[in-house]
């Protein structure tokens, strides 16, 4: 499981920044790269639930490996269009890419979630989640140095060819997941079923074979989505605040290469600093769970906002190419936060045969960040310039973290309690 997470994120990591410079060596405006780059997410926001509902249905053997299939057409869609100097096939790599990584790496999530649930000592999840974002945190380290690399050195299609490669291999490694993670059920009659045998002490035998006669329901996943969403606030609480803080993932995945390549830096440079922000993220990961336990997980947000805010800030300014250096530093540490906790905050308030939609509403949020953020900024930035568009969204952040410290101030963000008495609140309201 943790192996094939890295070979996604180090292919995810790679390919993001090498499309938006692409792009940019091709001559195109920074708001026509930002529609180009929200293209990937817009499918991910429209199918999120319906996909959560099939990694719920289907498991997430099945569910990584139809999604790694998806991002392999992606990459030879893009090998395609690099080769042939064509838009059309990148565009249509964008959008094979959405659906793919909102397959496999939802299921990915789920089955981390799942067998933290199993460690059983108390403080297992706080340790399992972060290390398993830790090891992503390498990947994300190693992606961008490597996509640099393979573009200076060779070509922009060397890159799309290298990510083709990675996606096959995660999709391969997804065969050694083992088969007790694929107990999940979708459907509502299903669960009580499975309820049902559970007490009778025959759920090994007959819980598979139920989740196979459920026949999958489109329509109905959006109302299994929404009243998580709803009957769950701690839940809400932490996809709300894990979107204010991929705001951040976001930027600095697309507009930092381009605010760094103004400054005649190349490839291989870009990638090598964007690899220290992921160095930061790495760093941090292990120690999340001593500080979740410090400092609990709302103030921890909060401060990786209010930190990744004062970057943004000072970036507007534009400072000299060292303290560029120490603030991308200081951003891989508030956004190296954001992916254990969240994983953390959704296991802990969501049931085990919930956690595909759990984790697909996390990634859905995600990806609505990366459909409005692009537009947003490259609009905006296209206006007043990239470095005062910085400045514009440190502000803005600032502004949210305030509204999301009085929205979650009376909520419970870690009490299993809490996350209960909501679930049992939509399994009524249902």
């Amino acid at each position: 499981m943790f192996v094939s997470a890295i070979m996604y994120w180090i292919g995810f990591s790679m390919l993001r920044p090498m499309v938006a410079l692409y792009f940019e060596s091709a001559g195109y405006t920074t708001a026509l790269i930002g529609l180009i780059m929200a293209l990937g997410a817009i499918i991910p926001v429209l199918f999120a639930m319906p996909a959560g509902s099939i990694i719920d249905r289907i498991g997430v053997r099945r569910s990584v490996l139809s999604g790694s299939a998806l991002m392999l057409a992606s990459g030879v869609l893009y090998w395609l269009g690099g080769s042939l100097s064509l838009l059309w096939p990148i565009l249509g790599g964008q959008v094979m890419l959405g659906l793919g990584s909102l397959l496999s790496w939802g299921a990915l999530q789920a089955s981390a979630a799942i067998t933290s649930d199993g460690e059983g000592a108390a403080g297992g999840r706080e340790r399992l989640l972060p290390n398993f974002a830790f090891a992503n945190s390498i990947a994300q380290f190693t992606g961008p140095l490597l996509g640099g690399l393979l573009a200076d050195f060779g070509s922009y299609t060397s890159v799309y060819a290298s990510f083709t490669v990675l996606s096959l291999v995660s999709g391969l490694l997804a065969l050694f997941l083992p088969a007790k993670l694929e107990i999940s059920i979708e459907a509502e009659g299903d669960t009580l079923k499975a309820m049902k045998l559970e007490e009778n002490n025959g759920m090994n035998s007959a819980m598979p074979r139920a989740r196979e006669e459920a026949p999958f329901h489109f329509w109905r996943s959006y109302s299994s989505g929404y009243l998580l969403l709803k009957g769950n606030r701690p839940f809400y609480m932490a996809i709300f605040l894990n979107a204010v803080l991929f705001v951040l993932v976001d930027v600095k995945g697309t507009f930092v290469p381009l605010y760094l390549a103004a400054q005649n830096l190349s490839n291989t440079k870009i990638g090598s600093i964007l690899s220290i922000s992921g160095a930061a993220s790495l760093l941090i990961r292990p120690f999340i769970g001593l500080l979740l336990r410090l400092l609990g997980h709302h103030y921890m947000m909060i401060g990786s906002i209010l930190l990744g805010a004062f970057c943004l800030l000072v970036l507007a300014l534009q400072p000299p190419l060292w303290m560029i250096i120490i603030l991308l530093f200081s951003w891989g540490i508030c956004t190296g936060v954001n992916q254990p906790m969240a994983l953390i905050m959704v296991a802990r308030n969501v049931e085990k045969h919930e956690q595909g939609m759990g984790m697909s509403l996390r990634t859905m949020s995600n990806r609505l960040v990366q459909v409005a953020n692009p537009l947003v900024f490259g609009l905006l930035s296209g206006t007043i310039g990239i470095a005062l568009g910085f400045g514009v969204f440190g502000i803005g952040l600032i502004a949210l973290a305030g509204i999301t410290h009085r929205m979650s101030r009376n909520t419970s963000m870690g009490g299993s309690i809490a996350g209960k008495n909501s679930r049992q609140g939509v399994r009524e309201s249902g």
